[in-house]
């Protein structure tokens, strides 16, 4: 097997959660050229990855849109000769593109979508025993985050905790009034440095965030992910939503303590044994609505669920981890 294209996500999230794959094609194929075809946004999380021999973008609201456009991709996917389409999106254009396919397995999809890739692979034979999603950091990565931590005025040594208060999807995000609170309490209670996340559309609820603690946060202003992953890299602990930096926290083996409300945790929560996933237990019976339910058809504009979390829950939490 000399060359395998794998039809990865568009969603920063599911990208992370598909290298899962990536260590077990490797044991089974030593000497195979493996390509990761990915949408624009999970682009530069993966393109720099050393695990990878290239990248490729789909762009199915660009170039790639339409008849035209897929037809546009398929051309060019089969020029490329591979040998074999691992396809994770149960995509119809991997079974155009004229190679070997590997696709995903009919069935219960009530488990992780971890269990779900992994199975595409051991179905044929494929080892995965212990295998999880990964994201390999280079030392130049890394030390460019150590370089940002000093300039902010982080001293090695100090508790780190990175806060994440912000998601895609309103009825996914925690309250900021609770993340100021629980971000107060641990520099005060633990005497940690908070690093305080956010996408490059959540640079106003990061400031919300920081104004209403009572200590100040070191900000991450980056809009690289790779970045993002080195900073991650470096923390204690993390705490967030279900958001793609949530799995990039996972997939570089830092501590994740979820919050959970309107999503599916089963299906989309941290993967691995070192993560924790936070939830109210407050049943109003149509939890997760997400996906498959009317998500946020009641209109609420906030998920009751995920409001129920306390702050004094998740520091337990963050006890029992630390």
């Amino acid at each position: 097997m000399k060359k395998i294209l794998v039809f990865s996500f568009s969603f920063i999230g599911d990208a992370v959660l598909s290298t899962a794959v990536i260590q077990p094609l490797r044991a089974h194929f030593p000497n195979a050229h493996i390509t990761f075809l990915v949408g624009p946004s999970a682009f530069n999380i993966l393109a720099n990855d050393p695990q990878l021999d290239f990248t490729l973008v789909y762009d199915n609201r660009g170039e790639h849109a339409g008849l035209k456009g897929r037809m546009k991709l398929i051309n060019s996917l089969r020029r490329e000769k591979f040998d074999l389409f691992v396809n994770l999106r149960d995509s119809f254009i991997a079974r155009c593109v004229g190679a070997e396919h590997w696709g995903l397995v009919r069935g219960d999809r009530e488990r992780h979508a971890v269990t779900r890739y992994l199975e595409v692979l051991s179905k044929q034979g494929v080892d995965t025993t212990d295998a999880q999603p990964h994201l390999q950091l280079t030392e130049t990565e890394q030390a460019t985050a150590h370089r940002l931590l000093a300039e902010a005025g982080f001293t090695s040594g100090q508790l780190l905790i990175g806060i994440h208060p912000g998601g895609n999807w309103e009825y996914k995000l925690w309250s900021a009034e609770k993340y100021a609170q629980l971000a107060t309490a641990l520099s005060k209670e633990k005497n940690a440095t908070i690093l305080l996340f956010a996408g490059p559309n959540e640079r106003k609820l990061q400031a919300q965030v920081a104004d209403m603690m009572n200590t100040t946060p070191i900000l991450v202003k980056t809009g690289n992910l790779r970045e993002v992953a080195a900073l991650i890299t470096a923390c204690d602990v993390y705490i967030g939503n279900d958001t793609g930096p949530m799995h990039i926290a996972a997939a570089v083996q830092t501590p994740v303590i979820a919050l959970f409300g309107s999503t599916n945790h089963i299906r989309s929560g941290p993967y691995g044994d070192k993560h924790v996933v936070v939830q109210s237990g407050i049943d109003l019976g149509c939890h997760p609505c997400h996906p498959g339910r009317r998500p946020g058809g009641c209109g609420a504009g906030s998920c009751a669920v995920i409001d129920g979390i306390t702050v004094e829950q998740v520091l337990e939490v963050v006890e029992g981890v630390l």
